[in-house]
């Protein structure tokens, strides 16, 4: 996994996933993935999300009080968990 930072305090941090080559089931998969982070932005935990246009890759802007957080968001992905995505990069701010 990805390293965010070492904050101990609430911050936002932008997530970078690419699409694996390895994707099976990946519409079951990313459709589990959009109800997962949909709770969260319920919860007030995202707070953007969205893809780069004409690229396997997407973005989520979440909001967590410490990198522990973050790192619980990151691995219970259900896209993360299956391999059809991956963290390639996430920025804290």
């Amino acid at each position: 996994m990805v390293q965010a930072s070492a904050y101990k305090n609430p911050h936002h941090v932008m997530l970078f996933f690419e699409q694996t080559n390895s994707a099976v089931n990946a519409h079951q998969c990313l459709s589990a993935r959009a109800n997962y982070y949909d709770d969260l932005k319920s919860n007030g935990k995202v707070v953007m999300s969205g893809n780069f246009w004409n690229q396997d890759k997407n973005f989520i802007i979440v909001y967590v009080s410490n990198d522990a957080e973050l790192e619980q968001i990151i691995s219970n992905d259900p896209a993360v968990q299956q391999n059809v995505l991956e963290l390639v990069r996430a920025m804290p701010f």
